[in-house]
């Protein structure tokens, strides 16, 4: 059986909340490899983009996989951690989604002989990373910069990939001037000071 297919069985099924929580619990672990799979894939991709790139112009990925989860024992308040159990399992299957849709992104951008970095786009609206500037998150995404700015909530921007706060490592370097609204906000949510981006020198990107 599909395991979409088995999500929404499980949410219809009349089987009692222990089945539920090893059904859920079996979908969690499922998913987790399945996210691993295209975190896996993404970084490959971007292995294989930068091969021919001089040492100084390469991305630098680093590769950070979701801990599969084990099964366990029902706890004591199962109704609510069956909740919780399953609003995580929906989280894992939107991100393996989402994963699909960057690699084939990737692929499609890598066929393109005008695109200098066919990893480096916003991977929430898709822009260039050569046209407009993308932060890089904690959690291994990239944002542009106009998507950071509807995307903060009290000071705060969640990633819209794996639904968690984002901190920011490092930017790109960008065409714009140090003047414009866009460096403004880059270099508040980085925490830095206005200065001028390094063009000798690609950062180190997770991938997640």
């Amino acid at each position: 059986m599909n395991p979409i297919d088995s999500t929404m069985s499980i949410s219809q099924s009349p089987i009692d909340a222990s089945s539920q929580w090893r059904a859920w619990q079996t979908l969690s672990i499922f998913y987790t490899i399945q996210l691993n799979r295209q975190i896996r894939r993404r970084w490959l991709l971007e292995q294989t983009s930068m091969k021919d790139r001089p040492l100084s112009e390469r991305f630098r990925p680093v590769i950070f996989l979701e801990p599969v989860p084990t099964l366990t024992k029902p706890p004591v308040n199962l109704d609510e951690e069956i909740i919780t159990l399953r609003t995580g399992v929906s989280l894992l299957r939107a991100r393996v989604e989402k994963g699909k849709e960057l690699a084939s992104e990737i692929e499609r951008r890598m066929l393109q002989p005008h695109v200098h970095y066919p990893t480096h786009f916003c991977h929430t609206c898709v822009e260039d990373g050569e046209r407009v500037e993308v932060l890089l998150t904690k959690c291994g995404h990239r944002v542009c910069t106009t998507c950071l700015e509807f995307g903060i909530d009290g000071g705060v921007y969640e990633c819209s990939i794996c639904f968690r706060v984002a901190d920011f490592v490092a930017r790109s370097p960008s065409n714009r001037s140090p003047g414009s609204s866009t460096w403004n906000c880059s270099d508040r949510m980085l925490g830095r000071e206005r200065k001028p981006a390094s063009r000798g020198v690609r950062f180190c990107s997770p991938i997640l």
